[in-house]
C-alpha cells in the first residue's frame, strides 16, 4: 500500500468502507454492528415470507395474514435490520400505535378500512399497508320441522347465521337424497313427495353476505323411518238396527295394506282382518256396557288404536 493511500485511510478514521487490505477487518466489524441490530429487531419478528413493500437501507415488511378481516390480528413481518426497533401502527392514517409491538389488534377495525404499518426510519425501514377485507358468514345452526319425519310430510329447515361485519345474510340450499344432490331440490323446504321409507335425507347450505359466500354447512344425515298407521273413522253414535256394523278405516303414509284386529269385544261382533269392516249381530247381543278395542298394524309391525263403549238397553236400543 502506497504512503499517500495510508494517510487517506487514517484521515477518515478507519471507516467501515474497505480501505485497501484492511477489507476483511472492516467486514467483521460491518458483522458485529449487524448482530447487534438484529438483537435489538427480535421483537418485530424478523421471519421470511411474501413482500408487501420495499424500503430503504434493504429493509422490507409484511403483514399477516395478506386478506384480513376485522377479527383478525396483524403481524409485522420484518426482512433486514431497521435502523431503529420502533414499530408505528396506524388506521386509516391515524397513528394508533407505537412502540416495538409486532403485533396489532383492535375491535375498532371494520370492512374497508386501511392499517398501515412503520418500521425504522426513512433511510433504514420500511413500511406497508393492509385493507380489512370482508368476514363471510358461517351457518352456526339449524332448526327443522316437523320434529317426526316420515314419508309425504313436508320438511323446512331454519339456518341460524353468524356474520362479523353484521351483515343480512341469504342462503343457498342443496338437499341430498340418498347422498345425490337434485338440482331441483333447492328451496329451504323438502316436499314430502320427494323421498320414502328408508331413504337419508341431509341439507348443505352456504351463506351469503352478498359479498362473499361463506363456508359449505351440511347438515348430518337422517335416515326416513316407518310410519305408523291412524285410524281415521269414528263409530257409530247411535244403533239404528239390530245389524251393528262400523267400517274402520286406516291411513298409512308409507303403506296401504293393513291387518284390523278386535283387541276387546263383545261376544258375537267380529271384524274383517284385511278390510276392517266390524259386524255385530244384536238379536242375542247382552244389554249393558260393552267396551270395542280395535287395533291396526302395518306391515312393518307399526300400530294404531282406537277403543270406544256402547251401551245397549235391554230392549236392543242404546
Amino acid at each position: 500500500m502506497s504512503i499517500m493511500r495510508l494517510l487517506v485511510c487514517l484521515l477518515i478514521g478507519f471507516s467501515l468502507t474497505a480501505c485497501g487490505d484492511d477489507s476483511e477487518q472492516s467486514s467483521q466489524k460491518s458483522s458485529s454492528n449487524v448482530t447487534t441490530q438484529s438483537q435489538a429487531a427480535k421483537a418485530i419478528m424478523p421471519s421470511q415470507g411474501p413482500s408487501a413493500s420495499s424500503g430503504a437501507g434493504g429493509v422490507s415488511v409484511t403483514l399477516l395474514p395478506e386478506n384480513p378481516t376485522k377479527s383478525n390480528c396483524l403481524r409485522a413481518i420484518v426482512q433486514g435490520t431497521p435502523g431503529r426497533s420502533a414499530i408505528i401502527w396506524k388506521l386509516n392514517g391515524e397513528v394508533v400505535s407505537s412502540g416495538v409491538s409486532a403485533g396489532f389488534c383492535s375491535d375498532k377495525l371494520k370492512r374497508d378500512d386501511l392499517v398501515t404499518v412503520e418500521v425504522g426510519t426513512i433511510d433504514q425501514g420500511a413500511k406497508a399497508s393492509v385493507s380489512i377485507v370482508n368476514s363471510p358468514p358461517r351457518v352456526v345452526d339449524i332448526s327443522s320441522t316437523p320434529a317426526e319425519i316420515f314419508a309425504g310430510v313436508d320438511i323446512s329447515v331454519v339456518p341460524v347465521a353468524e356474520d362479523v361485519d353484521g351483515d343480512s345474510v341469504d342462503f343457498s340450499y342443496q338437499w341430498l337424497i340418498n347422498g345425490d344432490a337434485n338440482p331441483l331440490l333447492v328451496d329451504a323446504t323438502l316436499p314430502g313427495n320427494s323421498f320414502t321409507k328408508g331413504d337419508t335425507i341431509k341439507v348443505q347450505i352456504v351463506p351469503n353476505d352478498f359479498y362473499d359466500d361463506g363456508p359449505l354447512y351440511e347438515s348430518y344425515e337422517t335416515y326416513i323411518p316407518n310410519a305408523a298407521p291412524q285410524i281415521t273413522s269414528q263409530p257409530p253414535q247411535a244403533i239404528t238396527s239390530l245389524d251393528y256394523r262400523y267400517q274402520v278405516v286406516a291411513t298409512d303414509l308409507d303403506d296401504t295394506a293393513f291387518k284390523f284386529q278386535l283387541e276387546e269385544a263383545p261376544q258375537g261382533m267380529t271384524i274383517n282382518e284385511e278390510t276392517g269392516l266390524i259386524q255385530w249381530n244384536l238379536v242375542e247381543a247382552a244389554p249393558g256396557d260393552h267396551t270395542i278395542a280395535i287395533v291396526v298394524t302395518d306391515p312393518d309391525g307399526a300400530e294404531a288404536a282406537q277403543e270406544y263403549s256402547l251401551t245397549l238397553s235391554p230392549s236392543g236400543a242404546n
